[in-house]
């Protein structure tokens, strides 16, 4: 099996600092969830039941995102004799939510109905967005361009007067 430790931050020594991606995004527009810890998977999703503390977001029949309250250090030796392909993302998705439909209609194209999804946001930029209910949506985004992203989300709040 391939593992990109990089991506872990469970796998990281003691003394290495590990940060959110949104640091310097930090507004009380957004909540920034990056502490999350996320892992890709690919194969068939039936043979994956959550644990507790575990969310599982269905992209696809073969690919999905397990979501954990913490480190998916657990997760990922479990899912290693399910069957399926399982990469920690942690450190290579931001993840964020913000509320409002309003700044929701103003981010994506897509109808809320038809969440989750993988999709442009941002003009362009490729995410993957989640309904948590109550008009509150999580956002996953490459790291790279999360302050990019929450940037964009903080200006369309600002433009709706939040």
């Amino acid at each position: 099996m391939i593992r990109l430790a990089f991506l872990s931050p469970s796998g990281a020594a003691a003394d290495v600092a590990v940060t959110s991606p949104l640091l310097h995004s930090a507004s009380s527009g957004i909540a920034d969830v990056s502490h999350l810890g996320k892992l890709e998977l690919r194969g068939p999703l039936d043979r994956v039941e959550p644990e507790p503390g575990e969310e599982l977001i269905r992209l696809r029949s073969d690919r999905g995102l397990l979501v954990t309250d913490s480190s998916p250090a657990a997760a990922l030796e479990r899912l290693a004799g399910a069957g399926v392909r399982a990469y920690d993302v942690t450190a290579a998705l931001a993840a964020f939510e913000v509320s409002g439909l309003d700044a929701f209609r103003r981010l994506t194209e897509f109808d809320p109905r038809e969440l989750p999804a993988v999709g442009s946001i941002a003009r362009g930029t490729t995410a993957i967005i989640v309904d948590r209910g109550g008009a509150t949506f999580r956002i996953f985004v490459a790291q790279e361009l999360g302050h990019y992203v929450a940037e964009v989300v903080l200006d369309v709040l600002k433009g709706l007067g939040r």
